[in-house]
């Protein structure tokens, strides 16, 4: 899909979708279930639902599309700081 269309596809669904369920798993390879609210213009909801092959796989999908950031290297000092606060 070109970034345009998908972007447009984004702005038209972002609004109007609410993330409803997503299923647990302990194990990082199984599939993870997906459900979504989608509310058109007149107000009617439709439950749409999918599946993403696993967790690393998820993460990946909301990196790409900006849902996501991807977290930055933290240094030995910064962790031990980090955990002295914590404490």
């Amino acid at each position: 899909m070109p970034v345009q269309q998908q972007r447009e596809t984004q702005s038209q669904y972002g609004e109007n979708a609410k993330f409803l369920h997503a299923t647990k798993t302990n194990n990082p390879n199984d599939p993870i279930q997906l459900a979504f609210s989608i509310t058109d213009e007149q107000g009617n909801e439709q439950i749409m639902t999918g599946e993403v092959p696993s967790s690393f796989d998820l993460y990946n999908l909301c990196v790409e599309n900006g849902w996501l950031r991807e977290p930055r290297p933290v240094s030995a000092s910064q962790r031990r700081s980090r955990m002295a606060v914590a404490s």
